[in-house]
């Protein structure tokens, strides 16, 4: 059997990255980020992976890295990418036996974070129109996502404290 591993899913923007290294820290388990992950293996950013490869290259690389990571012995905490429930075989491997917690937030939310960080340039998911780029993913993945959590945690108007405390909470329950 393997570890109970925490999993971050959810749309970009949400602060998977951030309140995962925080999770990591306050449990005491290594972190991994799957797009992070991805660019140091590939030696190529996501964008460029996506323009040079392909999209489905880069799910064949997130889905191998998942099935990498998930089954190990010590648990981790990881941050997926956004896209990650999209593969059938993905959303097998989070089902059942991780404690995987999504992070939602309103397609409001999202527009003013990405904007503010100016993450949407480096997502090509997110070229055009940033905000029916966000309605459009947050449409089509709500439900994958719905499908794979065993929580979920509305992040609208939390700073990533507060939703890392949330998510320790939601895990820690889980254990007891």
């Amino acid at each position: 059997m393997t570890a109970q591993h925490v999993v971050l899913v959810g749309l970009m923007g949400t602060g998977k990255t951030t309140v995962g290294k925080r999770v990591a820290r306050e449990l005491g388990r290594e972190f991994h980020d799957s797009d992070a992950d991805i660019e140091n293996r590939e030696g190529l950013s996501v964008r460029e992976i996506f323009e040079a490869r392909g999209e489905s290259e880069f799910r064949e690389l997130e889905s191998a890295l998942l099935e990498r990571l998930l089954v190990s012995d010590v648990p981790l905490v990881l941050a997926t990418g956004g896209g990650v429930v999209l593969a059938e075989r993905n959303r097998r491997l989070l089902k059942g036996s991780h404690h995987v917690v999504w992070l939602r937030a309103t397609v409001d939310t999202l527009d003013s974070r990405l904007r503010v960080t100016k993450g949407a340039g480096r997502r090509p998911l997110l070229d055009g129109d940033l905000r029916e780029r966000l309605e459009t993913l947050s449409r089509d993945r709500s439900d994958l996502y719905q499908d794979v959590a065993t929580s979920t945690i509305d992040v609208d108007g939390l700073d990533s404290e507060r939703v890392c405390d949330l998510v320790v909470a939601c895990v820690r329950g889980d254990q007891q």
